[in-house]
């Protein structure tokens, strides 16, 4: 029988942090390694909350696993849940998992949120067992930009991404903890705005890594054919080799489109929520 003890973040460095996300996610179902630097910019975009975090150990100080957790107002979000290889299937996760539920219930949270893909059944199972509840799936699509439609569209222009707040809201349905505005406004990412046939500016909020175009928020002031829309994201693109969309909501009004126009999924997750 193991004995396990457990901490907050606070004292870490980001190098050991990375080593610790990195080792805690060794063999997951998509990689997840990250730098330092990843590290960084990821707590800073999603406000994760280090007194609020959950690090594992054994009796004998050996890393066992870490829950990361962000928080804006009373709500929070497990943004990263992970064992080391060696200490899965001993029980440390269901621990762990009701460990971080306590942490956040105790510390004021009313509701916490999560992603899980939905090949993790195990993840799921666990999840479910401390009281989370799958609300609905999460789409992870792509398509490479030679396959969009080529049109004439009008110019593209930079702007900042405060300045489309004024705008309506980016979703009509509620977009993931990393899409939300808090996270948009303090991550790496570029506000564009292009005019469609009727001349009136849409906006799209991207991200650019690895000669991929990330569509993270989109802004449509004009009904859009799917040719049409698929015109845009080819501009936008410019030498971006493909375009994705992370954890499009499945009833999102978009994607119809992104079907129409031959995305494929590549992954998927459910979305899941603890009432605390």
């Amino acid at each position: 029988m193991h004995e396990y003890r457990f901490s907050n973040a606070l004292g870490y460095t980001f190098e050991q942090l990375a080593d610790l996300h990195n080792r805690s996610f060794s063999g997951y179902f998509m990689p997840m390694i990250m730098t330092p630097a990843q590290v960084s910019d990821f707590w800073r975009a999603n406000q994760i909350d280090a007194n609020r975090c959950v690090v594992m150990h054994d009796a004998q100080d050996t890393f066992v696993g870490m829950a990361r957790m962000g928080t804006r107002g009373s709500r929070g979000w497990c943004g990263g849940f992970g064992i080391v290889p060696e200490f899965r299937g001993t029980g440390a996760s269901k621990l762990l998992a009701g460990e971080m539920v306590r942490v956040a219930r105790e510390s004021g949270l009313t509701l916490l949120q999560l992603e899980v893909l939905t090949q993790n059944t195990a993840a799921i199972k666990l999840y479910e067992r401390v009281g989370f509840v799958r609300q609905r799936r999460l789409l992870g699509l792509e398509i490479a930009t030679s396959d969009l439609p080529v049109e004439s569209s009008g110019p593209i222009n930079s702007v900042e991404p405060t300045s489309l707040l004024s705008w309506d809201p980016f979703y009509t349905t509620r977009p993931t903890w990393g899409l939300e505005i808090a996270s948009l406004l303090t991550g790496n990412s570029e506000a564009l705005t292009i005019a469609g046939p009727d001349d009136q500016l849409n906006a799209f909020i991207v991200r650019r890594a690895n000669n991929i175009m990330q569509i993270q928020a989109v802004l449509l002031r004009c009904r859009l054919t799917a040719s049409e829309y698929g015109a845009l994201l080819r501009a936008l693109a410019t030498d971006c080799s493909k375009v994705q969309i992370y954890n499009e909501p499945e009833e999102s009004p978009q994607v119809p489109h992104y079907l129409d126009l031959g995305f494929n999924e590549f992954f998927s997750q459910y979305d899941m929520l603890l009432k605390l």
